[in-house]
């Protein structure tokens, strides 16, 4: 059988959004190709992988990083270790004035060398380069350079260099912005095939001058192991859960939790990771809405299928990004309410999505459209 790579960062233990819409492709293509998974932790202690053949890519200063959260975890060094996680992040932020792309430019060798090895260890046919940040196409990129051969199939599902998150931190952003946009152009042009989500293709399709015969636009996938809907359940609380972080200026979730504290007969719980919107999130923490830590990924999905009715997600600002955590969410194939602040490509995603709805944070009828959405969609899912 053919050796296929997949670089996507957070596979495992932690499976993070994008390294979960690719695993469904994965499994479905297992029996057929012999898959090696290539990707980035931040867990030091974890039992390993007897699903996939997985190499990890890390530094030294990931490696302290690591170490770092894992004794403040563990409460271990708490103090010390906080304060070196200070100063690893104060370097982040210097470092970001002028790398390129960003901080994290060490992967871009990181992964190289990891696919050199699987090389020479193996003929490999062909790589899968699955962005949650273009770090890992940058990388790619540098990678077929040197090895022709291979076949390039980037999965791509939010901008580059009109994504505002790699300007966040640093100086003379329209040099920056124009040294992405070079950089964008090569890799659409490089690539073998490139699979984007619909709302990345219309974006694509209208500014670049790309072969129309390498671009794709893909569809959602559901996730074959939340078929079936929720275990028997008579009580008439319907239960709603997010997970995922929050940004105080990117996903504020002020507007959502302040409708959501006014729907009878809910229970929101939310696995939102400690960050920028610790006031606003301790605001409406109450007997309705729960503040939890995060789970790993498999109690993760034995939840949302026998535990919660609803998905909740927060809108971004950004209004290019398609994000893969909505096509998570909706792989699910559960009641999804969507709290936006405009008309973007999230917005038009659960607007076809059958079991969506989008609360606009002009709306003046929210609550009665949350409630009536809660009180009809409760204990709903899509067949797979």
């Amino acid at each position: 059988m053919k050796h296929i790579v997949v670089i996507s960062n957070s596979f495992y233990p932690i499976m993070g959004p994008t390294s979960a819409v690719i695993e469904k492709y994965v499994k479905a293509l297992k029996n057929d190709y012999i898959f090696h998974i290539v990707t980035k932790t931040n867990k030091i202690d974890f039992e390993p992988s007897i699903d996939y053949d997985i190499s990890y890519i890390s530094s030294f200063r990931h490696k302290l990083y690591c170490q770092c959260l894992y004794n403040i975890e563990n409460s271990h060094y708490k103090i010390i270790s906080k304060l070196i996680l200070f100063f690893i992040r104060v370097c982040f932020v210097i470092q970001t004035q002028y790398s390129f792309p960003t901080s994290r430019k060490w992967e871009i060798d990181a992964y190289c060398n990891q696919l050199r090895k699987l090389c020479s260890k193996f003929e490999i046919s062909a790589i899968i380069a699955v962005s949650d940040n273009f770090v890992i196409q940058l990388a790619m990129l540098k990678f077929v350079k040197e090895n022709h051969s291979v076949k390039w199939i980037s999965y791509i599902l939010d901008p580059y260099a009109e994504y505002y998150i790699y300007y966040k931190y640093k100086m003379f952003k329209e040099f920056w912005r124009r040294a992405n946009l070079k950089k964008e152009i090569e890799i659409y042009n490089t690539a073998d095939y490139c699979l984007f989500s619909i709302e990345m293709y219309k974006y694509v399709t209208k500014t670049f001058a790309i072969d129309p015969q390498k671009i794709f636009p893909i569809q959602f996938s559901l996730n074959k192991q939340l078929s079936g809907g929720l275990v028997s359940d008579t009580s008439k609380v319907c239960k709603l859960i997010y997970a995922g972080s929050f940004f105080r200026d990117i996903r504020n979730p002020e507007f959502a939790l302040s409708i959501l504290e006014q729907i009878p007969d809910i229970h929101l719980d939310m696995y939102v990771s400690h960050g920028e919107c610790e006031d606003i999130i301790q605001r409406f923490v109450s007997d309705k809405i729960v503040r939890r830590e995060f789970v790993n990924r498999i109690q993760y999905i034995d939840m949302i299928r026998n535990k919660y009715d609803i998905m909740v997600s927060v809108g971004n600002k950004s209004s290019l990004q398609a994000p893969s955590k909505m096509l998570e969410l909706m792989s699910t194939g559960k009641p999804i309410i969507n709290f936006s602040f405009s008309r973007d490509s999230q917005y038009e995603m659960i607007d076809k999505y059958p079991l969506g709805i989008n609360v606009m944070d002009q709306d003046s009828d929210a609550v009665d459209k949350v409630s009536v959405f809660c009180k009809n969609m409760k204990g709903k899912i899509l067949p797979f």
